[in-house]
């Protein structure tokens, strides 16, 4: 447990005589632990998290495509739609 103190003591002590390289250090610190922070925030709300319907694995979604070009796809206008 000395020899930890010890390190720790001459640590603080060389980051003093350099306080620039301090500050970038807690700077690059801050950045990584929000950039992390966020990046789980959005993957916690948009992968982890179930879908705000009843029964979500019964969701659709209709298109319509023209007979000529059958790999173009498109929204149905909602008059096609209730047709």
């Amino acid at each position: 447990m000395r020899q930890w103190i010890s390190d720790l003591r001459v640590a603080w002590r060389a980051l003093g005589r350099q306080p620039g390289f301090l500050g970038f250090v807690v700077l690059m610190l801050g950045l990584a632990i929000g950039a992390n922070t966020a990046i789980f925030a959005v993957a916690r709300a948009v992968l982890w998290r179930p879908l705000p319907f009843a029964a979500p694995d019964q969701l659709v979604q209709v298109w319509e495509s023209n007979a000529a070009e059958r790999r173009k796809r498109e929204n149905a206008s909602p008059a096609n739609f209730l047709d």
